[in-house]
């Protein structure tokens, strides 16, 4: 009689199977005509799919041992799918497997996997993808050009002025727009300096010249951007999948990181320069500007 915590991690390895290949079918303990034994072999978790005229069967037996799977445990499982004629075979155990086997497993084409998932039960996982978080910030400068043949005034904090569209509709103040371009990534943030970029292109804007009358006028800034990289790790909050032991990496197609907060990366991740490589080879990168905010009053 099999143990009855064998089969939850069957129906553990089942259930990733069909969230991994939905479109296939997924057999939990199924039952299979050996070939060369003559006699019917028992499949932990066997996965059937069609490709075109044919169809391609994979046989996944789970080991719940306390110890790593050793070179005799993946003989006996190849000999098993060379029994049952499927096309792939594939060993799970949680506990890992030593070196001898994974050399005999790769030369048998047997893949070697562990569970990785989330969820709480008894194989349960914590995860983390290595990250590198890229903090871009800039300084402002405005710019304003007037070219209408009346007096214009120019007050000396000219950026708090009011700005309005071609049919004098409010826009917010100069600080404002600028603040608000920089902050949804519409202005240039490649390190460097950026010289008279429009504040709204292809847009008619207008001020009023100091006398009452809104006039048309050219707005533009310079930024003077800087750039901060941090690398570090990103707890994963949900992922169901299967770790291959001969390489690492994780197979899953769907997974779910919590919260990045800026304040812990600056505070607690490693800072790298510009030319320096991270230590370890990030999953992707975050790109993140240093954002503006409302002008308070002095």
């Amino acid at each position: 009689m099999q143990n009855p915590e064998w089969q939850q991690l069957e129906l553990l390895v089942a259930a990733i199977q069909r969230q991994l290949a939905p479109d296939a079918k997924v057999t939990h303990n199924a039952k299979l005509p050996g070939l060369l034994s003559e006699t019917t072999r028992q499949i932990d978790v066997l996965v059937e799919q069609s490709i075109g005229q044919y169809s391609m069967r994979i046989a996944l037996d789970c080991k719940d041992y306390r110890t790593p799977v050793d070179v005799k445990g993946v003989e006996e499982f190849h000999g098993l799918v060379q029994d049952v004629g499927v096309h792939k075979g594939a060993l799970v155990c949680p506990a890992g497997f030593t070196k001898s086997a994974k050399k005999r497993a790769k030369k048998l084409q047997i893949d070697l996997y562990s569970p990785a998932d989330t969820d709480p039960h008894k194989w349960q996982v914590s995860l983390a993808l290595p990250v590198v978080c890229d903090f871009r910030a800039t300084r402002i400068g405005f710019g304003i050009s007037v070219s209408a043949p009346v007096p214009f005034t120019l007050p000396q904090h000219f950026f708090e002025l009011p700005a309005f569209s071609a049919n004098d509709q409010p826009l917010g103040t100069i600080y404002d727009i600028a603040t608000r371009q920089w902050n949804e990534g519409a202005f240039p943030f490649d390190p460097g300096e950026h010289e008279d970029v429009e504040l709204l292109p292809n847009t008619v804007t207008k001020v009023d010249n100091g006398h009452g009358l809104l006039v048309r006028v050219d707005l533009t800034v310079s930024l003077s951007v800087t750039r901060q990289r941090y690398v570090g790790h990103v707890p994963v909050e949900q992922l169901r999948g299967l770790k291959d032991e001969q390489t690492g990496l994780v197979i899953t197609n769907a997974f779910r990181l919590k919260a990045l907060d800026p304040v812990v990366v600056q505070n607690q991740w490693k800072k790298i320069a510009d030319s320096e490589e991270p230590p370890f080879a990030p999953v992707f990168s975050v790109l993140g500007l240093h954002s503006w905010g409302p002008k308070k009053d002095s």
